[in-house]
């Protein structure tokens, strides 16, 4: 049976999560991006799939339907952020890239968020 002090720890990492789920996304707006669209340049980046990761991949990642994180994809590309690229092997399937200007604002982006993680690391380690 949880004790009160697991409740007030559980309740204070949820009220953490929170808060940074709120920091994230107003990092990811000041960089003119939606919270869905840096993490959607995060999946492209963190894919181990050779190539990139097709839209069901980043669709995956991102809890979505695979037409959303095609819509995504439309506006990151517009943006100059992503790429769409025929698969070498096999041309029905379309590999996504971060441009080297979606790979800075990911970088800029993933250079705050893990001082941020940082900085609440200790609050992880109490649970």
């Amino acid at each position: 049976m949880p004790t009160d002090r697991q409740y007030r720890q559980l309740l204070e990492f949820r009220v953490q999560l929170r808060r940074f789920d709120q920091w994230s996304r107003d990092a990811a707006a000041e960089h003119g991006l939606t919270h869905a669209q840096h993490q959607f340049l995060l999946a492209i980046r963190g894919s181990a799939t050779p190539g990139g990761p097709p839209v069901g991949e980043v669709a995956e990642a991102l809890l979505v339907r695979p037409h959303t994180a095609g819509e995504l994809a439309d506006r990151l590309a517009g943006a100059g952020l992503v790429t769409r690229e025929r698969d070498d092997t096999d041309h029905r399937r379309v590999r996504l890239r971060l441009t080297s200007d979606g790979e800075r604002v990911l970088r800029e982006l993933t250079a705050v968020h893990l001082a941020e993680l940082k900085r609440l690391r200790p609050l992880l380690g109490r649970l």
